[in-house]
């Protein structure tokens, strides 16, 4: 377990400290709001201290905790400078920063991770552009994410409901080689058909595909990149997608495809924003313009888009911009959502794509987590399910068991999904043997995670 010190308790730095104190590391919240302290120890077993991330004295007091972290995540990227150069000068080992401004970045005249200390940046509004960019590229998939170099893909799909395939065990099912089904999240019926919930499955051979099942597969890039065959879904990529909401989501996203053949335009309400994006995307069309609007929609014919974004920075207005957009005519829709409560509500609604930046950037913040045997790569349905990278050890119990014999050492609710053998990369079918040395890639129930580590 590591000891971590976050600065800034707003809504990233909350989300941080909460899934860190679910898979019980020892975390520290500082906060110069003492109300919104008060409130999270109500709801959160971790310690908090009352104070500001850029002062010294409180950062040396804190040594004696000693931090294995340091994430400086207010809403500065200022402060978050400051308090990481502060933070390494106190010899804190490792630290992170939240910064808005992508120029921090950018390392062509100035290094500011070296001028500041910082080991690594993340930011939110950025990895969000980045990852409404993936549905614009796969607009078949839900999610998308690359491992090993890109080598390795993992793909969430949505089966159709008017799927006919015959109802046939995994193990006999006509997949490729070179892809595993990692996990299934099935729409279940409870109370008698008056309720519904979400179920997620860690899949094996006996288990079934199901219409309507949200399916996540791994595998080799090329054979996950025709995977949306199997079930029938017909990709057809987008040509034209309308920005609604100049946020800095919505500006980064924009500049993403400046070098993409789309036809980009931006609706936004504000007039001096409309004269920044025009300053910084000149190769989008700049409406000056209310998008919760229905008639400016038909107008301006936005549901003949290819891909309606709702990036504005309220939840609330691209929620009902993303249901203004279904009632004009667009079909793919992706809403961007700060508050995590309201994921399945926009499930409920009908958004397939639903994109959350504090949880892409607690992602990214995970897997820079942990240095060793276990690295967390991404975690899946609200912290359900994780997909891990593990260093298999000279000691390891499950060296040289070919993996169709390793249930009795293993748990239900985990999955090995890749072997990586002196850079060679193999999907974890039931013949395999790990050797010591691999690295494996696992899909696993967060419970888990200290259990396999001392397995592996």
């Amino acid at each position: 377990m590591m000891n971590v010190v976050i600065v800034g308790a707003g809504e990233l730095g909350r989300h941080v400290a909460e899934i860190l104190s679910k898979e019980k590391h020892s975390v520290i919240l500082i906060d110069k709001n003492s109300k919104v302290l008060q409130e999270v120890s109500a709801h959160l077993d971790i310690a908090t201290r009352h104070g500001s991330g850029t002062d010294w004295q409180l950062l040396d007091d804190l040594l004696e905790f000693s931090p294995d972290l340091f994430l400086a995540l207010t809403g500065s990227d200022e402060v978050n400078l400051v308090a990481c150069s502060i933070a390494k000068q106190m010899r804190y080992p490792r630290t992170i920063a939240r910064v808005r401004d992508s120029r921090y970045t950018y390392r062509t005249r100035l290094d500011f991770g070296q001028i500041f200390d910082v080991d690594y940046f993340i930011g939110p509004e950025l990895l969000a552009a980045h990852e409404l960019l993936k549905h614009i590229t796969s607009p078949s998939s839900v999610t998308i994410e690359n491992f090993a170099h890109g080598a390795l893909q993992l793909r969430v799909l949505q089966i159709p409901e008017n799927w006919q395939a015959p109802a046939v065990p995994l193990k006999d099912f006509n997949l490729s080689e070179n892809i595993i089904v990692g996990l299934i999240r099935r729409t279940v019926s409870t109370k008698g058909d008056k309720e519904k919930m979400q179920q997620v499955i860690f899949p094996h051979g006996q288990d079934i595909l199901l219409p309507g099942d949200e399916v996540t597969l791994i595998g080799e890039r090329e054979a996950i990149a025709t995977a949306h065959e199997l079930f029938g879904i017909q990709e057809k990529p987008v040509k034209s997608v309308v920005i609604a909401g100049g946020s800095l989501t919505g500006l980064h996203l924009a500049e993403l495809l400046a070098h993409r053949d789309l036809d980009v335009s931006i609706i936004e309400k504000s007039f001096d924003k409309c004269a920044l994006l025009a300053e910084r995307v000149p190769h989008c069309t700049i409406m000056h313009h209310d998008a919760t609007d229905p008639s400016f929609l038909r107008a301006e014919k936005v549901g003949q888009a290819d891909m309606l974004v709702a990036s504005t920075n309220s939840d609330e207005v691209n929620g009902l911009i993303g249901l203004l957009g279904q009632e004009v005519g667009c079909t793919e829709i992706q809403v961007l959502l700060k508050n995590t409560d309201y994921m399945s509500i926009a499930t409920r609604l009908g958004f397939r794509y639903v994109v959350a930046p504090k949880i892409i950037a607690t992602n990214h913040i995970l897997s820079q987590l942990f240095s060793g045997k276990v690295t967390s790569l991404i975690s899946l349905y609200e912290n359900q399910a994780e997909v891990l990278e593990i260093n298999v050890s000279l000691q390891s119990k499950v060296v040289g068991i070919p993996l169709s014999e390793l249930g009795p050492y293993l748990p239900t609710d985990f999955l090995i999904v890749m072997i990586q053998n002196r850079g060679r990369i193999m999907i974890a079918h039931g013949d395999r043997v790990i050797s010591p040395g691999d690295t494996i890639i696992v899909v696993t129930s967060p419970k888990h995670v200290d259990e396999i580590a001392r397995i592996l």
